[in-house]
Parts: structure tokens; C-alpha cells; sequence
């Protein structure tokens, strides 16, 4: 992919990416002593290879002293003419010249790579492999770091027995921490289980907040607070066993829903080797039976029995805790291809019932609630994901419709709780709203993959016919094209919903939830690249729509390196393809036929119109 600004000598520079590790290649020593998930995601043209693990905990990795050959063999160059990566695979990407400034990102729009009625996604104009797609939010993520081209320096050498309080002033910790209180802490649903002292969930707490402070003194102090806390995040995976605490498990948490914005090196930020790490300790201090002993605890005292209230409360805290891990790592996980370590088991639909008064008539039962209803949300689209459409057959059809069914009606339930409760709510209010936020765009993700198995079983058959979608019609309907057009209303919502939140709040929104706004806002660009082909209109709001995203993005960025203005960079430079496009004489006056349409438009009185 190549820059605008870069001028017309620049060449770009190709990074071969590898596939994960296969079986062949045994997990590393330190993934497997810690028994986690080991995966080679970089190119062995580097001169170690690690696994991905190693490399975010900047610790060695064995692979490092192993045969090069070994890799060479186990992940062979992907013929030019491969299919599209499938989940977890990275392909050929080419990255290109570094841009100065994130506002000054484009896409190139020339016709190396001619675009497909069919393709949604064909706008981009990438090479085919480039981004995997089946995998959206985590291809919207790696769009954003070679679209941008930004590369962050180094951080500092670490300072020998640096601390917090050797960085920040006793006034300067109250403050941040006061902060992370006020703008962060209700994101997480639950109240931070402290000890008397917590070092950890302290400096996990001001890094985070650090954003918040002013450009001079962030710059300062910004960059040794993140030094501070990747060795002390080192220690604690790496030495899991003496750090198994509820106050490493939930800094570890924090730490993984929103980056320190102080100039850190992309490799090592990733959210989900923390939360993972997170729920192995977890899960070795048996925190997944916190919700079963809660529940056990109040049956007991409901029967008369002595119950110490120390131990209920404590039983119910870690059960939260659990429980806002889980949603967690669902979160990190959606859209990414990658599947949740934790499992959740229905004892916390009855340790937090829902009543005909809701959400409560306080701060933690309003906590309660939104742990419930994610739980809920990420429940159902892990159980939509799953779904594959086996084959043609009508019994295989009607199976992979009627579980499409039974999850969007399930996911209907839950958003018909979810929308009144922004205006009704005594208190949090917005973290209502950004929960409806999150319901919509999973919607969204559940009726892209629904319309995505359907492509996959045509493409893997060799089958590229631009009609398709209308070979698939259980009981006589057009389900794609049913859900296409719904999909395009669902991605407005979100933006809508982003829009409608209140803008001094959204710049603490965790930072993958900035990801779904850019996958919606580049959906809708895709299926209006895509209608217009078929040289029809597409009315409606969606350029307004899109400035005004672009507009709050902005407005609740915290810094040029946060999530909110990454997010608002690449919206720019996709709405900025729309523009040139329209722009672009049409070749010829002859009358030629309309290319096939697609499952976001229909056909009505022998014309085509847009949904």
C-alpha cells in the first residue's frame, strides 16, 4: 500500500507475515511452562524469531536459538494467487512509507487491483491476502497501523529501582487516581477490590490516566510510567504463580482495555495476551466457581442458616471480578478471529436477575445489570460466530438459518432491555448508551458472518458467481439479501448511538471499542462503493454521517497517538476515497449492462434500488 504523500519515487516496502504456528512447530519453552497460547505472527525476515507472547513481554523466546530452516519449511511463501488469509493467518501486507501525521493518511484508489461487484470490501483497492476479513475488527486494527504508517519511538532505558513515587508526586497519584476513578473505573462494571496497599493497581490506574494530563508533563512522565509498568507486567506473567493476587488479575485487566498514549513501539500492545494472562491466574485461583459459591452462600441465608456476611460479600466480589473478566476478553476477542479462553456457565444469569424495576435504584445495581446484559451479548454472538453453512442441501440450509434465527431473536430480547435503560437510569447513563453501542455493532458482526459463511462455502467450491446470494433461499426467501440491507441499517445505528453519547465521556471509551466505530463507518463506505457500481443512488445520510463522526472523534481525542484519533484518520482517508470517486468521469456515453448486485440492494419493477 502506498502513501499519497510519499511522492511518486517512493517504493513501497513489503513485510512478509506469517501464519500462526502449526502443530509441526512445538509451543515455546515459556508458553508452554505457562501453558498459553503460542503464536508466531511476524516474518521471519526479522532477525530473532519469537512468538508473539515473548515479543509483547519483550522476554527471550526459544525459538530464537532454533534452525531458521524449521520456520522456512513450516510456513511456506503463499502463492500470488492464494486465496484470502483465513482467521489468524497474515499474509502478504506491504506497509507503507511512515507519514508524518496521522491526519495526512490516505488509501490509494488507482486500478492495480479492480474492484468486484460482489466484494464489499473491494473499495480499499488491497491486494488479495492483505487483510483477512473474516476477522473485521482486527482487520479494521491492522488497516489503521499500515494505512497511518506511523511508527513510535522507542521507549526510554529503564531507570534501575524506578518508581511511582520516584515519578509522581503524593498529590500528582491522588489525582490520577482520582481521575481513573471518575472516567474509567465505570467501564469495567465492578468495584476495584483493594488490599490497604496496592502498588500495582495504582500505577495501573495513573498510566492510564496519565493521558489525561497536559502535553509537557504526559511527555515527561508519561514515557516512564509505561517503561514502570511493561517490567512489572513482565514479572507478574512470567512469574505467575507468586503473582497470582486479585490485584494482579485486575491490573492486568485495566491494562488491557486501554494503551498508555506515550509513544510505545505497536508490537507490544496487545490486550489480549494481558487478559489471557489475567484469566489463567484466574482461573488457578478458581475464580470461575466465585459465582456457584455466591450463589450458594445467599441460598444458605435465605434458609436461615449462619452465613458469615464477610464471606457473601467477598464470594460476590470475586464473582463480578470473574465475571468482568470473561466480558473482557469476549470483547478483545470479538471480530478478531480469536476465540476466549474463559467460559461463563449460567450461574451468573441468577446470581444477577433481572427484575420488572430495572436498572436499580443504585450505582452497583446498575453495575450488576451491565455485567449481566454483556455477558449476555457476548454469549450470544460467540454462539452466532460459530455457525458455518455446511453445504447446499436443504436440511443444511435450514439448520444454518434456523440457529441465524434463534440468535438474532435472542440478541433482539437483550437489545429490547437495553435501549430504554439510557433514559431511565438514575445514574451512568451514558454507560448505557455505549452498551447499546455494543449490542448493535455485535448484531452487526453476527449478520456479516452470517452473509460471510454463505460467500466462504461458494468461494471454497471454486464457485464465484456474482448471484450467489440468491442460491441460498430457505423456505423460499432471500435471507442474504434480507440481511444485507439490515446490516447497513445496524452499522448507521452504531454511528448514530456514537454520536447521541456524550462527547467529554467517549475519550475513555477502552480503545477496541473505537475499532467498531471505524468497522461500521468503513461498512457503510464499502456498500455505497459497492451500489453505486450497479449506477444506481444511494440516498441517505451516510456522508453526514460519516463527517460527524469523523468531527466527535476528534473532539474526544485525548492525543495524536490515541484510539479516538486513529479511528478518525482512517474514516478521513476512506471518506476521502468516496470523494475522488465521485469525481471520476464516467468512460463513455455507450449504454452498457449494470454489473450484478449484491445482497445490500434489491431489484424492484425490473430496475435496481438501493436498500
Amino acid at each position: 500500500m502506498e502513501s499519497s504523500m510519499a511522492g511518486p519515487s517512493a517504493s513501497p516496502i513489503k513485510t512478509t507475515k506469517l501464519p500462526r504456528k502449526t502443530k509441526s512447530i512445538q509451543a515455546c519453552n515459556s508458553c508452554r511452562k505457562h501453558k498459553t497460547r503460542c503464536e508466531i505472527l511476524d516474518g521471519v525476515e526479522q532477525p530473532l524469531i519469537r512468538c508473539h507472547r515473548c515479543k509483547v513481554l519483550g522476554v527471550d523466546c526459544s525459538y530464537q536459538t532454533m534452525e531458521r530452516t524449521l520456520f522456512e519449511t513450516a510456513f511456506p511463501p503463499k502463492p500470488e494467487n492464494a486465496p484470502a488469509a483465513t482467521c489468524g493467518s497474515r499474509s502478504d501486507i506491504t506497509t507503507p512509507p511512515t507519514i508524518s501525521h496521522a491526519s495526512h493518511a490516505s488509501i490509494p484508489h488507482n486500478d492495480i487491483f479492480p474492484n468486484l461487484p460482489h466484494q464489499i470490501w473491494s473499495f480499499l483497492r488491497l491486494p488479495r491476502g492483505t487483510l483477512d476479513w473474516t476477522a473485521p475488527l482486527e482487520a479494521i486494527q491492522q488497516l489503521m497501523k499500515h494505512v497511518l504508517g506511523t511508527h513510535d519511538p522507542p521507549p526510554p532505558p529503564p531507570i534501575p529501582n524506578d518508581s511511582l513515587e520516584a515519578i509522581l508526586s503524593p498529590d500528582q497519584i491522588d489525582h490520577l487516581i482520582a481521575i481513573f476513578e471518575h472516567n474509567y473505573l465505570p467501564w469495567l462494571n465492578f468495584n476495584l477490590i483493594r488490599d490497604r496497599v496496592s502498588p500495582f493497581l495504582d500505577l495501573a490506574c495513573c498510566v492510564v490516566a496519565s493521558r489525561h494530563l497536559g502535553d509537557g508533563t504526559r511527555s515527561a512522565v508519561a514515557p516512564r510510567l509505561q517503561v514502570l509498568v511493561t517490567n512489572c507486567v513482565a514479572k507478574m506473567i512470567l512469574q505467575s504463580r507468586k503473582s497470582e493476587t486479585l490485584e494482579s488479575i485486575q491490573c492486568l485487566l485495566i491494562l488491557s482495555l486501554w494503551v498508555p498514549v506515550c509513544g510505545v513501539d505497536e508490537g507490544s500492545r496487545d490486550g489480549r495476551v494481558l487478559i489471557a494472562s489475567a484469566v489463567t491466574m484466574a482461573l488457578n485461583m478458581r475464580l470461575n466457581e466465585a459465582c456457584e459459591l455466591a450463589l450458594a452462600l445467599r441460598e444458605s441465608e435465605a434458609r436461615g442458616d449462619e452465613a458469615s456476611n464477610q464471606d457473601l460479600s467477598s464470594a460476590t466480589d470475586r464473582a463480578r471480578l470473574w465475571v468482568a473478566l470473561t466480558n473482557v476478553e469476549s470483547l478483545l476477542c470479538t471480530g478478531s478471529g480469536r476465540h476466549p479462553l474463559s467460559k461463563r456457565t449460567g450461574a451468573y444469569l441468577k446470581m444477577i436477575a433481572l427484575s420488572p424495576d430495572l436498572p436499580g435504584s443504585n450505582l452497583v445495581a446498575g453495575q450488576d445489570l451491565r455485567l449481566r446484559l454483556l455477558a449476555e451479548i457476548f454469549d450470544i454472538t460467540e454462539a452466532g460466530i460459530a455457525i458455518r453453512l455446511r453445504s447446499l442441501s436443504d436440511t443444511d440450509v435450514e439448520r444454518w438459518h434456523g440457529g441465524f434465527m434463534r440468535v438474532l431473536g435472542s440478541m433482539d430480547r437483550v437489545a429490547r432491555i437495553i435501549t430504554p435503560l439510557p433514559m431511565v437510569a438514575e445514574f451512568d447513563g451514558f454507560y448505557f448508551k455505549t452498551l447499546h453501542l455494543i449490542e448493535r455493532t455485535c448484531r452487526s458482526l453476527i449478520l456479516y458472518h452470517a452473509c460471510l459463511t454463505a460467500r466462504q462455502h461458494f468461494a471454497n467450491s471454486g464457485n464465484d458467481n456474482p448471484y450467489w446470494f440468491k442460491q441460498v433461499r430457505p423456505r423460499g426467501l432471500d435471507v442474504l439479501l434480507l440481511w444485507g440491507k439490515e446490516s447497513v441499517a445496524v452499522a448507521e445505528s452504531v454511528l448514530i448511538t456514537f454520536l447521541e453519547a456524550d462527547v467529554r465521556l467517549l475519550g475513555t471509551m477502552p480503545d477496541y471499542m473505537f475499532n467498531m466505530i471505524a468497522f461500521a463507518s468503513s461498512f457503510v463506505t464499502g456498500v455505497r462503493f459497492l451500489v453505486v457500481q450497479v449506477g444506481v443512488d444511494f440516498p441517505g445520510s451516510i456522508e453526514r454521517l460519516l463527517e460527524r463522526t469523523i468531527s466527535k472523534l476528534n473532539q474526544c481525542s485525548l492525543s495524536s497517538d490515541s484510539a479516538a484519533a486513529k479511528s478518525s484518520a482512517l474514516i478521513t482517508a476512506m471518506l476521502k476515497l468516496w470523494v475522488d470517486r465521485m469525481h471520476i468521469p464516467e468512460e463513455g456515453s455507450r449504454e452498457v449492462s449494470p454489473p450484478p448486485y449484491s445482497p445490500y440492494e434489491r431489484r424492484s419493477s425490473g430496475h435496481v434500488s438501493t436498500c
